[in-house]
């Protein structure tokens, strides 16, 4: 995972990562906690990619040691940027922040399991949900939005990562976080939009090779996103052939240091949410380093012009597992209510969910989406799977119909299980 090619270290030698400048604050209120609490509502300051743990580095650890994570461990992540030396932490998320967005990675995996992204590794018992699931010796990503732990006044808050079993190196990458505005520290609203495909490379140009770079116009009028600050998208690799990982970022900027957003093997197509600073020319660069094909959809964007803000849950909540009832059927929709359903307002516009596709009899692929018209289905993807594979991946949508709630169109010609966590909501504000 993560490791350049000659060309690609060399031009990266002279670069240094920016650390985003944090105020301090006062000691943050106290959370309300518990199955359907949320946080305040808040808007959005995006960040380049900026690391917070690998488990592989001393250095950028805030256990001071290079060590994976044991089975059943909960290991506290606080939000900083990690050095070697006095001081070691330099917080990144600020003390007053309510939700942060990261990508999760698990690599080095010696046996099948999961880790479960939560505010608090305090909780009795092991966690309800899960984030990603991974087959030993994988590497996977998954982006998710998680409600903050507080740790006091100048000090960042943290996260939770739980292993399920063997072991395991993780890293977590900050994307952004939620938090009041403040002077000093303008934010960003949301707004969602119908999913439109921006990049499909099956049809546009070819195969990507290594050290490929993809480019994709965000801030477009005609899509309503003219004055995007960030954008959410959905980024698949399709049928790798090697291994490799793709990172996104604006092409006013260069290339990060570190980290990644996607991460693919050879014969498995995989997706990821991705949440991207947009630059002054509105243009995001994918910069690839294996062979596969690349797609791009866009589902929303954060700036001045958006409407919502977002709450995340204290706990996230599991609001489908066809487990327990009956399997998803071959080529169907399921519409799944999600307003006025565990603690999420009547009047939420949009939700962020954890998806999961487990027990395939056939690959397939999700689309994830409101609409208010039943014969609606947007034709992009948020979730790739091939038969006998669980996977997950970060989903945020609209939603549709009264009262509000989310469509999951199931394209596979196999039964499979389907399973979506709450992570948050948006509402008017």
């Amino acid at each position: 995972m993560r490791a350049r090619s000659a060309m690609a270290v060399a031009a990266l030698t002279a670069l240094v990562l920016t650390l985003p400048v944090t105020t301090a604050s006062a000691t943050p209120a106290a959370l309300p906690v518990g199955p359907g609490q949320a946080t305040a509502p808040a808007a959005f300051v995006p960040l380049g990619i900026t690391r917070a743990l690998d488990t592989r580095s001393y250095q950028e650890n805030p256990a001071g040691a290079a060590r994976k994570l044991q089975p059943g461990e909960s290991f506290d992540v606080p939000l900083s940027n990690w050095k070697n030396h006095p001081p070691r932490e330099l917080p990144v998320v600020p003390a007053d922040a309510t939700a942060v967005v990261v990508n999760v990675t698990a690599t080095n995996t010696t046996a099948d399991g999961y880790l479960t992204v939560r505010r608090d590794g305090d909780m009795p018992g092991a966690p309800t949900t899960s984030t990603l699931n991974f087959k030993a010796g994988e590497t996977l990503s998954n982006m998710i939005t998680v409600a903050v732990d507080p740790r006091g006044a100048d000090t960042s808050p943290q996260i939770n990562v739980y292993n399920n079993a063997g072991t395991t190196d993780v890293v977590v990458d900050i994307l952004g976080y939620y938090t009041p505005s403040t002077p000093q520290r303008p934010t960003q609203k949301y707004d969602s939009i119908r999913p439109v495909r921006l990049s499909d490379t099956r049809v546009e140009g070819g195969r990507l090779g290594s050290d490929s770079v993809v480019t994709a116009n965000v801030a477009r009028r005609d899509l309503g996103t003219a004055d995007a600050r960030a954008v959410v998208l959905n980024v698949t690799a399709v049928d790798p052939s090697t291994e490799g990982f793709v990172v996104a970022h604006p092409s006013s900027s260069p290339l990060p240091a570190e980290g990644s957003h996607l991460n693919y093997g050879p014969g498995r197509t995989v997706a990821n949410q991705v949440v991207v600073p947009v630059g002054p020319d509105g243009i995001i660069e994918f910069f690839n380093t294996g062979s596969t094909d690349l797609v791009v959809d866009i589902v929303g964007y954060y700036g001045p012009s958006g409407h919502n803000l977002y709450s995340a849950m204290t706990e996230q909540g599991r609001l489908l597992d066809t487990r327990q009832s009956s399997s998803q059927l071959a080529f169907s929709t399921r519409r799944l209510p999600v307003a006025g359903v565990s603690g999420v307002p009547g009047d939420a516009t949009s939700v962020t969910l954890n998806v999961t596709v487990t027990e395939p009899r056939a690959d397939g692929h999700l689309e994830v989406f409101g609409s208010d018209d039943p014969g609606y289905r947007p034709g992009t993807s948020n979730l790739n799977f091939n038969a006998g594979q669980t996977v997950a991946n970060g989903v945020t949508t609209d939603l549709g119909g009264d009262p509000g709630s989310v469509d999951i169109y199931h394209h596979s010609a196999g039964r499979s299980q389907l399973i979506a966590d709450l992570t948050g909501y948006f509402v008017e504000g």
